[in-house]
């Protein structure tokens, strides 16, 4: 966008580009009819039955002017004049109609507010304007062929195949099946070229940034009838109207330009230098301004493309980190799985253990059992049978052998079961120490993702800005060379 340095050269250039502005409505503190012989009337306008108009005059007098005789008409309003709807569609006879669109199929047209008056078919539809067009795209657009025109100044020819739920699909030969979201990549739609535009008839201009077109309208007394596609019986309120005109059409372009240059005057000073009358001195002063501001707008971009790579950088970055970080999670969750095991094992092992335990305690007292049966057994010999006496204490050493082995089987057993309710406390340790490392892995997975999260949206914003200052440079340089060709054209003219 061209600025202030250059704005400074605008005032002197834009008055000329005024004198050959469109017959737009511009606000009057009065109605103002305007005849074909070109009698010009001024007062108060009331429609009535018939196809006329009846303007009275301040000082009462009242005239009737029948449609057949009206070239024009402005009606009084407050407010700036009257400006083109920045967004809408461009039908095929070269209405225009600021409304939003919200369904397109292989039929029909579909507005937010759909009236059952207005019924515009796919068929006379000649674009769709999404977004206010800037400078370039001005420049750039035509109507020669189907296809999306997209934020960046690119076109991608292709069938549009619809318009739905905020995002219009193109179907191009190169690049397959595309779909564009209408709100930051789409600005227009081009279906066919309007038709038969500058041929006379009649232009409505609404208080909504509309200018409808008409072979033939019909007065009445609330306001003007229309009965042409795609309309319907369709009545437009006197309220809505600010001008009627018996016209060729204006372009639609140089309707967008205007609006452009009107809303933005510091911005087309190539368009606006196209007055015949600016001196040559201020056309070089124009140039200087947007050789200025080029260097500056390349700076911009410069440093916008630097901060778009240094922020790719460092998405790639944490990216990684990311990766890392997960990859970590979970190595440190199988880890802990493995350790789970473990204790459980090592759980299951001191219940053996137990188990164990009680079964040779049981064998211990039936050890203890024996030896205390030999030992009254062998009290019950007599004395003198020594024979059988030795026999005896043989077999009492032997139960007690017996015993003192099953002894050792369970202080044993108790000593496997202690090592095992010891490997299952520090195992239990480690499970605990383990989990606590995945809960701060992952916290701090969460704090990656976070930062990842954060600089891809730095990385959009990034990237915005480096195409929007691209696409400001763009528009400079595009000026830069129209102004160039000026002075020369110029001086070429001078010269001879």
């Amino acid at each position: 966008m061209i600025r202030k340095q250059i704005a400074q050269v605008v005032p002197r250039i834009f008055p000329a580009l005024l004198l050959v502005a469109g017959l737009a409505p511009v606000r009057a503190e009065a109605d103002v009819v305007t005849t074909i012989g070109g009698e010009s009337l001024q007062g108060t306008v009331t429609f009535r039955e018939g196809d006329a108009l009846e303007m009275a005059s301040e000082s009462g007098e009242k005239e009737r002017i029948s449609l057949a005789d009206l070239a024009s008409l402005d009606l009084a309003f407050d407010g700036p004049p009257w400006l083109i709807g920045g967004s809408g569609v461009l039908t095929a006879n070269g209405s225009f109609l600021s409304r939003p669109v919200i369904k397109m199929d292989g039929k029909v047209v579909t507005f937010a507010e759909q009236e059952d008056s207005l019924l515009l078919t796919r068929q006379h539809t000649a674009a769709l304007f999404f977004q206010p067009l800037r400078s370039r795209d001005a420049e750039a657009l035509r109507f020669n062929r189907e296809g999306i025109f997209l934020r960046g100044g690119d076109f991608m020819g292709g069938a549009v195949l619809g318009l739905e739920d905020g995002r219009v699909t193109v179907d191009s030969l190169l690049l397959g099946r595309k779909s564009f979201s209408v709100e930051t990549e789409a600005i227009a739609v081009i279906l066919r070229a309007p038709v038969a535009v500058e041929q006379e008839g009649w232009s409505l201009f609404l208080a909504d940034g509309s200018r409808l077109r008409s072979r033939e309208i019909a007065l009445t007394e609330s306001g003007v009838l229309l009965n042409e596609s795609p309309y319907r019986n369709h009545q437009i309120m006197k309220v809505e109207l600010r001008g009627i005109r018996r016209e060729g059409g204006q372009p639609i372009l140089d309707m967008f330009r205007e609006r452009w240059m009107s809303l933005e005057p510091e911005s087309p000073l190539a368009a606006a230098a196209l007055g015949e009358n600016v001196p040559m001195a201020e056309l070089v002063e124009a140039l200087a301004a947007i050789g200025e501001e080029r260097a500056k707008q390349e700076a911009a971009r410069n440093a916008a493309k630097a901060d778009w790579i240094r922020s790719q950088q460092i998405v790639s970055r944490l990216k990684a980190m990311v990766a890392r970080g997960a990859a970590n999670v979970g190595r440190m969750q199988g880890q802990v799985q493995d350790k789970v095991r473990r204790v459980e094992q090592d759980q299951k092992m001191a219940l053996q253990a137990a188990e164990d335990i009680a079964t040779k305690i049981e064998t211990v007292e039936k050890a203890k059992m024996r030896v205390e049966e030999m030992k009254q057994e062998l009290a019950s010999l007599p004395r003198e049978d020594a024979d059988r006496r030795r026999g005896w204490e043989q077999k009492v050493r032997d139960a007690e052998r017996q015993k003192q082995t099953a002894e050792r089987a369970v202080h044993q057993a108790r000593a496997i079961q202690r090592r095992h309710e010891t490997r299952v406390k520090s195992g239990q340790r480690l499970v605990d120490m383990a989990e606590a490392r995945v809960i701060k892995a992952r916290e701090q997975k969460e704090q990656e993702d976070l930062a990842h999260r954060k600089a891809e949206e730095r990385l959009g914003s990034a990237k915005e800005s480096y195409d929007r200052t691209s696409a400001d440079l763009q528009e400079i340089v595009e000026e830069s060379h129209r102004m160039e060709f000026l002075v020369q054209q110029r001086r070429t003219r001078e010269e001879k």
